[in-house]
């Protein structure tokens, strides 16, 4: 990473996408970003935006295949949409592909990435009966959340259609929290959102994922939420058949 770092900035280079706009950034007082810092986002982004959408992605098939109606659902809206191509850029906003995106939402409801998610109080608290003065490290948990049946009722089960906007609209603040909630909302959410989208919709259209009914997911949370060991499916293409990792 440093050594990219340095090539860049010896050559004079232009980087292309994140890494140019963080050499090309200044601070407050117009000088160039530090380095540690500048390589703190990379790695951040590299961890935050892949691994835990690969994970997502991961648990948005096996559900999906497991689902055989969400899953039909979602193939038609392609079908009738795309038809025969890829999703173009200004189709992956969220709005174009509704479906999609609320088969998206129930998959990080059921499986959040960032399942665990540190805050601090700024003033005297009670949290549940409990005093909290100001200063003190809480950690919320967005996946008891997200699974509490007076919230969304037989929670297990997944149900995209609990993402009908009518349905959002009667969902208390704070109910759904997979990019956590308030000014320290995860930076790459719309990232994230985004890749997921386009990989959801590329793979959809082409193929079938048929899960392999003895893999049943073994979450780990080490430190993102995710299969244990990976899932393994049965690949379903039009010229025939393959089971991959």
């Amino acid at each position: 990473m440093r050594a990219l770092l340095d090539d860049h900035r010896d050559e004079g280079a232009e980087a292309p996408g994140v890494l140019g706009l963080l050499l090309g950034a200044t601070d407050a007082d117009g000088r160039p970003l530090d380095e540690q810092l500048i390589r703190d986002q990379l790695v951040t982004l590299l961890f935050a935006g892949h691994d835990t959408t690969t994970a997502t992605l991961t648990f948005m098939m096996y559900e999906l295949g497991r689902t055989p109606t969400a899953r039909a659902t979602v193939q038609a809206e392609l079908a009738e949409v795309l038809g025969d191509r890829d999703p173009r850029a200004d189709e992956l906003d969220g709005t174009t592909l509704p479906v999609l995106e609320r088969t998206l939402d129930e998959t990080l409801r059921r499986y959040p990435a960032a399942w665990v998610g540190p805050r601090r109080t700024l003033r005297d608290t009670e949290i549940s009966g409990v005093k909290v003065p100001a200063g003190i490290a809480v950690h919320y948990c967005s996946w008891a959340t997200h699974h509490l049946p007076e919230l969304y009722p037989d929670p297990l089960a997944f149900e995209p259609d609990r993402f009908l906007p009518e349905r959002v609209k009667a969902l208390p603040k704070g109910a759904y929290v997979p990019f956590g909630g308030g000014s320290r909302m995860c930076l790459g959410k719309r990232f994230g959102q985004y890749e997921l989208r386009a990989l959801a919709a590329v793979l959809l259209r082409r193929f079938e994922l048929e899960p392999d009914p003895a893999d049943v997911p073994r979450i780990t949370t080490t430190p993102t939420l995710g299969p244990r060991g990976g899932l393994r499916f049965a690949i379903h293409t039009p010229n025939g058949r393959s089971t991959l990792p």
